[in-house]
């Protein structure tokens, strides 16, 4: 095997890798980066990734960082499982929501993952009500794009489920215990639950087990 993915699973960015591989039935290693013990900063892992964030992938020598940059490689390793448009439009049609993500959505929910999950994992303190108020207005625009479009289609871009799902999707795995304001937004309460009932997604769910002291 020569797959493995640096991840800490309860990071919806480790999530969303770890749940593209799954998707994929690709085999791999998961090597746990146990943030509770500052892993991300170990000299060898460092050595892997200088941002000392996760997820990190490598594959017989090759090595790769930046979880949207990653979904997309494996997505490339299984071209029969449809998660990457061939044709250019489409291609670029699911990759204008990878960028979309990291720009939009991702700090969106970073602000109520932060406040109010790893706060409360890392003894950090109580959630900012400054910080929240942000958050919400933060999500609420990026809420409104994303609802609009899953009005429309029942993926992210278009009928099929593709890599623009698992990019954007990944961060719902705390949408509980975050509380993202999802209220408003019924589109994306009824792609959260489509996606949510795929086999994949629970079998990545399992492995957000909080790490052993």
């Amino acid at each position: 095997m020569t797959l493995k993915i640096h991840a800490f699973p309860l990071s919806p960015r480790s999530f969303k890798v770890l749940w593209a591989a799954n998707h994929l039935g690709l085999e791999y290693e998961m090597k746990l980066v146990d943030f509770t013990k500052n892993a991300q900063n170990d000299v060898a892992y460092l050595a892997l990734n200088p941002n000392g964030r996760a997820p990190t992938l490598e594959d017989n020598g090759y090595v790769l960082w930046e979880s949207n940059a990653i979904v997309e490689y494996l997505a490339s390793l299984k071209p029969e499982a449809g998660l990457l448009p061939e044709d250019l439009r489409g291609r670029l049609g699911v990759t204008k929501w990878l960028f979309w993500e990291s720009a939009h959505w991702d700090p969106a929910c970073a602000v109520f993952a932060f406040e109010r999950v790893v706060k409360k994992l890392f003894a950090r303190g109580e959630p900012d009500p400054a910080e929240i108020a942000k958050g919400e207005q933060l999500f609420a625009r990026a809420g409104k794009v994303l609802d609009g479009v899953l009005a429309k289609n029942r993926y992210v871009a278009g009928e099929k489920l593709t890599v623009a799902d698992i990019s954007v999707g990944a961060a719902l795995c705390i949408s509980e215990e975050a509380r993202f304001p999802l209220e408003p937004f019924r589109a994306i309460q009824r792609w959260q639950a489509d996606i949510k009932s795929l086999p994949s997604w629970g079998k990545t769910a399992a492995l957000r087990v909080p790490p052993t002291p």
